[in-house]
Formats: C-alpha cells, structure tokens, sequence
C-alpha cells in the first residue's frame, strides 16, 4: 500500500463523488505540465517504502553519476548520507548503505577506470549556519558573516575520500539502518568538506574541492596520496543566491586532455594543468549578473559542468546563465540564461545533443523548473514543473533539484533534493 505521508493520492471519497455527480473534477488543476507526453516523465522512490527505504530528512539528492556499465549512482544529503543505485536491469532504486558520521555527498562521484566509485562527503548544504547578531564588515567581505561560516565549521574534522566496489557489495540488500561498506581514504584539509569531485580521462586521478577554505587537491589512486595545492579563489564573497554561503565553484570537469576546469577569484574560469602542475587563468569570465554602474565586489560561480560527446564542456553559473567553452579554442560563450531567477541548478547534455536543465532558487516562490537548449539552433524550451502524473496511484511535483546525468539509453536522470526525495526519469 502506498503511503499518503509520500504520495499525492487522487482517490475522492464517495460521498464527495456523488455530491459532485455532473460536475467536472481536475486533480491538482492549477499546476499544468508543459511536457506533452507524461508518459516519458516517471520516478522511483529511493528503495522498497516501509522496509528499506531511505528515510525521510536523508533523501535529497545531490550527486549523481552514470556508471560504464550503465548503472546510475547517487548521493544523498540531509541528516545522514545515503549511497544508493539505480539498476536499469530491474528498473528499481536499491541503497547501499548510510554513511555514518557524513551529512552530505555534494556533487562528489566518480568511476575510476577499474570500476570503482570514489566518494566525497561533507556536511549538509541546506543546513542553516547560526548567524551572529548585528555585523561588522567593509567594502570586500562581511567579517561577522565569514566567522559564522569558519565556526560553523570549526569543529568539523573534514570531508572523507571513500571508495566503494560495486564488485563486492552491489548484489547485498541493505536495511535503512545498515552502513555502506567502504574503505576510508583520508580527509584532503580539515575542518573542510567536500565540495567537488572530478577524475581525470585515464580514470587514475581524482581532483576536488573543499569547502568553505576552497582549496583544489588531488588524490593520486596508485600512489594513495592525496595532494593540498592550496585556495582556487583569494577573495571571499557572498555573491548568492544563499547569501550566507561562500560563493565557490560547486563543480570540476575535465577535459579530453585532463585539464581540470573550474571557477575562481574574480568568477574567471581557470583550470589546473596536469602537465605543469600549476591552476592558470583563462582570462574569461563566468557569465553572471554584473551592474557596472554600481560599485560591488561580488561575482558569479559555476555551479554544475557538463561535456558533449565532441568534447565541448557546458556550465551553468549561480546566477542562471548557461554558457559553452571549447577547450581547444578556449573560448567562452555566454548563451543566456532560460528565466529572470537566479541559478542554473543542474544540466546535462542528452543523447540528441540537447542540453537538459533545471533552474532556480532554493525558495517556495521561486522553485525549479525544467528547460531544454537545442546548440543547433539556440534557444530555449520551456519544459516547465517536472509533474509525474500516475493517477489515481501517485502523482507529484518536483521543486528542488540539484543533480543530473544521463544514461546510456538516452534517459535523462533528476535527483530531487527535498526530505522526501526520488530520482526523477526522463524520456527526451
């Protein structure tokens, strides 16, 4: 039986039916999906409800992954970080463990070349800091507001490096109470966690960032050593939309020669270079809303990559812009942005070419909506709420996402981040 505390149910009582008899009934009449075939819009609860699912207030997604064999892993964020996966095979959503002591896996997956998936964890992102009251600051940063932000971390002893072996513990059914087995690799810096992962073509290197220090490392796989090159950003703002958080490049992503992209002081794009062993500028700035007329110090960050087939890299920035860079060219385009709000979420580029994605604000007025960007011919399609609409079974709206990725048949994957997440499917 499915549960009313997760799902939307559309049953009407009968006395309610027959006193309504000649008269039309919408279910959820004023949120009007704009996608045109529903059919190709469906989720999945993250486990079996009632036995071993992941629990509520540890379900919002926030790392997602397309393993090569075609199986799609995720990380979750909330009270407790959840290890989970999807397997197209049985088309179901299995956990994998809790990860105990960890709140958070914030965009923080990949697969080495040898099939094992390498985690990164933190504290939860939607947490609220405990702000000091009044505030000292001057024309660079608020003071009070960065102390708040270093004592909320302050006694945090750091983000983990794991690895997990699907090999090993996949085919294990887990309870919800049950931990992922995993082998600890280290904390990269203390009282920092995980913001960041990324991993290098050849799959034998792995780079991050930290969190709030903002510092770029690097775990070399057989050497077990992982390596601190120090701060990617040398000025600390709050440009937003979370005016509390440091803004930090929430993402990495490598190029085909292995250099590792992502923004930095002054919101430039900058990448570190594998051969030189130094981060360089490209000159180039994150697209962002910037009031030249004003005297401000804040810029725009990115907050999620991806790379086409062709090796073509696109970002998102915190202020909802999309904008291409070829690397071989390093050259930066600024594609707009999809809606007047802040932030471009997540995106993904699909099997037709497309570039799927979610934008706006983590607030009840301004929630996320769903957008496509054909690069053939530029523009934008509004694809409006994500609505999964099974009537009389389950129906509901996704409002908060932060993580995509895309399958190898082409399906589009959502983490929903809210305390009753699901992985959202979509069929372009």
């Amino acid at each position: 039986m499915l549960s009313i505390r997760k799902h939307m149910l559309l049953w009407v009582p009968l006395i309610l039916f027959c006193w309504s008899s000649g008269h039309s009934i919408f279910a959820q009449d004023w949120a009007k999906p704009v996608i045109k075939n529903l059919q190709r819009v469906d989720l999945r609860d993250l486990g079996y409800p009632l036995i071993n699912e992941i629990p509520a207030n540890s379900k919002a997604i926030t790392s997602l992954l397309t393993a090569k064999d075609g199986k799609i892993y995720g990380g979750t964020s909330g009270e407790t970080a959840y290890l989970f996966i999807f397997d197209p095979a049985i088309n179901k959503v299995r956990h994998l463990g809790r990860i105990k002591g960890s709140e958070a896996i914030h965009h923080a997956l990949v697969e080495d070349k040898n099939g094992f998936i390498y985690i990164g964890t933190g504290k939860n992102m939607f947490e609220e800091i405990k702000l000091s009251k009044g505030g000292i600051g001057d024309e660079f940063i608020d003071v009070t507001l960065w102390n708040d932000i270093k004592n909320h971390f302050k006694a945090y002893e750091g983000g983990h490096l794991y690895r997990y072996s699907p090999k090993e513990h996949n085919d294990k059914v887990n309870l919800a109470d049950m931990d992922c087995e995993l082998v600890d690799l280290g904390v990269p810096l203390a009282n920092n966690m995980i913001y960041a992962l990324t991993i290098n073509p050849d799959g034998y290197e792995i780079y991050g960032i930290t969190y709030p220090d903002g510092h770029f490392f690097i775990y070399n796989i057989a050497q077990k050593k992982i390596r601190d090159l120090g701060e990617i950003d040398r000025e600390v703002v709050h440009h937003g939309p979370e005016r509390y958080w440091r803004s930090l490049s929430r993402a990495l992503v490598c190029d085909d020669s292995g250099r590792v992209y992502m923004s930095g002081t002054k919101g430039i794009l900058q990448y570190y270079c594998p051969n030189s062993g130094k981060i360089i500028s490209t000159g180039q700035k994150i697209p962002g809303d910037y009031y030249h007329v004003q005297f401000y110090k804040d810029y725009a960050v990115v907050d999620y990559f991806a790379k086409d087939e062709t090796g073509m890299i696109y970002g998102g920035s915190s202020d909802g812009y999309l904008f291409s860079f070829n690397p071989a060219q390093m050259r930066l385009i600024n594609l707009g942005k999809p809606r007047v709000d802040r932030r471009l979420r997540c995106l993904t580029v699909g099997k037709d070419g497309k570039i799927y994605m979610m934008a706006g604000e983590r607030a009840s007025s301004r929630p996320c909506q769903f957008y496509c960007y054909d690069p053939k011919v530029g523009g934008y399609e509004d694809l409006g709420l994500l609505i999964v609409d099974r009537s009389p079974y389950y129906y509901w709206r996704g409002y908060q996402f932060d993580a995509m990725t895309t399958g190898l048949d082409g399906t589009i994957f959502l983490g929903e981040s809210e305390r009753l997440g699901h992985l959202y499917l979509y069929l372009p």
